[in-house]
């Protein structure tokens, strides 16, 4: 078993595996930005060790080799990475491997494939996987983009196949060649700045499907096991916001089917660690192979909670090489559990995400609630970092009874000093559709839910900005994913502080 691990990340999810190490008693480092009061990381007063990245912002957090360097100096023989910043990143996982450190996680090389969504339905293809009606590779040119789009007809997705986190994605709606080809050439240059590659790839449009996944555990030698579903409808702009186990709407007969195949997809890969493969599912029960997140998922205490797994220990224990003991009978699945994430963000306002401090910060508590938080009074929400202030995650023997907790929890719950979606969610609660199950991940919009909100209060400032906030998400993860590229091509032209202040609004977890 390793004896210090490292954890690459911060804020919530840096607790989550400090709290796991501690409880294997494993000792744990953690990084922190310069100039920033170490007071505002909660996760440097837990860990054994911390040290300071020596960059501003997320820029340190990108730092491959900065990572690796504190890692040694330290003596941590392992790097969790969490999820966002670079949980995915192939190259890391492979300068891990380079100077003996064990990286959390697939190998580089599994993280490379599955990277690419053309190559990961490539390999969904081979194993049976329904796929959704597209295009088998990129897109060349406009011409093939032409031709494809008449076989297809709207309403269809351009997609980036390096893409995630909401970016790289327009619909398509009708037929016009001339709008078509400028939203292309458009997206292709949004794609390139973000991921480094203008490749685009078509795929049909399902209206009001349901977003369902499912969580698999592999030892990296052919052995997996899957944890069954999670259900992720309820989203803004492709993100998600509300996660629950398991999925009101699938049956024995579904997941059986679709929990089959998902073993035989990490199968294939001999695939290590935690991972998801993601499923969209329409009216009629079809389903069809989305992405795979080849990291722990934002929403991997629901799936906690209905197993009553540590995820995060099992997933330390393969990294470690030991055997894994677990096999699909011995995974039992007891209640249900919900998880709500709490941004920073102003559901009336388009979900504008805001920065501040916490001038007042109290917790619900009591039986079958959880809080997964960084925050206390004084606590300062950066610019710079993805706004996710808590995850409020509640559990009970069934769906009605999880819902009634939630309502108690977040009418108990106190976080004031800057909007957040808490009252989003207390609006969602008394909603009828999702009271029965009924969700899509059109939801929010089909509901007018931000509309009512508006009704209750739209202060005249937020009509001024309504249209930043519909594309500050999109700003936050195409400046994440810039820097991270950047900051790993060779030293050149200086980027200015002013530029750099502008791109540095970040979305860590897709």
């Amino acid at each position: 078993m390793f004896k210090k691990i490292l954890i690459a990340n911060r804020g919530e999810i840096a607790l989550r595996i400090i709290r796991a190490c501690r409880e294997m008693g494993i000792k744990t480092v953690t990084i922190y930005p310069s100039s920033i009061d170490t007071d505002q990381f909660l996760e440097s007063k837990l860990s054994d060790e911390s040290y300071c990245l020596g960059e501003e912002g997320i820029l340190g957090y990108l730092d491959q080799r900065k990572i690796v360097q504190i890692a040694k100096k330290s003596g941590a023989n392992a790097i969790h990475p969490g999820y966002g910043f670079l949980a995915e990143n192939g190259d890391f996982a492979d300068l891990c491997k380079k100077n003996r450190i064990k990286f959390i996680g697939p190998s580089g090389d599994t993280l490379r494939k599955l990277g690419n969504k053309i190559e990961a339905k490539k390999i969904a293809r081979k194993i049976g996987l329904p796929l959704i009606m597209g295009s088998e590779i990129a897109v060349k040119n406009e011409k093939e983009l032409l031709k494809i789009a008449k076989e297809i007809r709207p309403p269809f997705l351009l997609k980036a196949a390096n893409g995630g986190g909401g970016v790289g994605i327009k619909i398509i709606e009708k037929e016009n060649e001339k709008e078509l080809l400028e939203i292309f050439q458009k997206l292709k240059r949004e794609t390139k700045s973000a991921f480094g590659s203008e490749e685009i790839f078509i795929e049909k449009f399902i209206k009001n499907p349901r977003h369902i996944e499912f969580q698999i555990l592999g030892d990296g030698k052919g052995k997996v096991i899957h944890f069954g579903e999670r259900e992720c409808s309820i989203q803004r702009r492709n993100q998600k916001l509300v996660e629950e186990a398991p999925s009101p709407f699938l049956d024995k007969k579904m997941k059986k089917k679709m929990g089959k195949m998902v073993i035989k997809f990490g199968q294939y890969l001999k695939y290590e660690s935690l991972g998801t493969i993601e499923f969209l599912v329409g009216e009629d029960k079809r389903f069809y192979f989305l992405e795979v997140n080849p990291r722990i998922q934002v929403e991997h205490p629901v799936t906690e909670l209905v197993t009553g797994i540590d995820l995060v220990e099992q997933q330390i224990k393969i990294a470690a090489g030991e055997e894994m003991t677990l096999g699909q009978k011995d995974i039992k699945f007891s209640g249900w559990a919900m998880e709500f994430r709490i941004y920073a963000e102003e559901a009336a306002n388009n979900f504008q995400p805001n920065e501040g401090v916490i001038t007042n910060y109290l917790a619900p508590t009591g039986k079958g609630i959880e809080i997964h938080s960084f925050c206390q009074p004084g606590q300062r929400v950066f610019p710079f970092f993805d706004s996710l202030l808590s995850k409020l995650v509640v559990f009970n023997k069934h769906r009605s009874g999880c819902i009634e907790r939630a309502k108690r929890a977040f009418d108990e719950y106190i976080i004031d000093g800057l909007p957040n979606l808490i009252p989003f969610y207390k609006a969602l609660l008394n909603n009828q559709k999702f009271l029965d199950g009924n969700l899509s991940t059109s939801f929010i919009e089909n509901e007018n839910l931000i509309s009512e909100l508006k009704k209750e209060k739209l202060p005249k400032k937020d009509k001024v900005n309504s249209q930043k906030g519909e594309n500050e998400e999109l700003a936050r993860t195409v400046a994440y994913l810039y820097l991270a590229k950047k900051k790993e091509e060779p030293k050149g032209q200086e980027i200015s502080r002013w530029k750099m202040a502008e791109r540095a609004k970040v979305f860590e977890e897709q």
